[in-house]
């Protein structure tokens, strides 16, 4: 499979140019997670040989597929209205619903390009969320260093201001 192998797709009114792995947000589609949805208003495909099969509107026999990673609402907007002179104010929101999709695969008559999920190496072990406290560098180490005496600043006693006693 080449990056260069895309289709454009029609759907909620809108087109959208789309790749076999690549994620899509579109306007909310009928179906739980894990739902295969396959789009046949299929505009255009362009193949890895760089052949592209345009439709007049859509193409014969095409179609892309793709699964539901979730189901969603999009960010809050809000909708203000004002008018002025009149003490007029409207204050309204609106959260679009949304499905997210992950294209699995264009075909295009006998011809067909899916995407395989490439297969991560695994993470690495999480942190643990209540660390061990770091060593105190300046206990000592045993009971044996407990006893001897601590190392004595090499500088005089009266070498500054914050050092005299008055």
């Amino acid at each position: 499979m080449s990056s260069d192998v895309y289709a454009v797709i029609r759907t909620g009114g809108k087109q959208y140019r789309v790749t076999p792995g690549q994620r899509l947000v579109v306007e909310r589609l009928d179906g739980q997670r894990g739902d295969e949805i396959a789009f046949d208003d299929v505009l255009l495909v362009r193949g890895d040989d760089g052949e592209v099969s345009v439709g007049a509107p859509t193409l014969d026999g095409a179609s892309v597929k793709a699964e539901i990673a979730e189901q969603k609402r999009a960010r809050k907007i809000s909708v203000f209205k004002y008018k002025s002179k009149t003490r007029y104010r409207r204050l309204r929101g609106h959260r679009q619903q949304e499905t997210h999709l992950r294209v699995s695969e264009i075909s295009l008559g006998d011809r067909s390009w899916t995407w395989e999920p490439s297969v991560a190496a695994p993470d690495p072990e999480p942190e643990p969320d209540n660390p061990a406290p770091a060593e105190d560098l300046d206990a000592p180490a045993s009971a044996e260093d407990a006893d001897a005496p601590t190392a004595v600043d090499d500088a005089p006693a009266d070498s500054g201001p914050a050092n005299k006693e008055e």
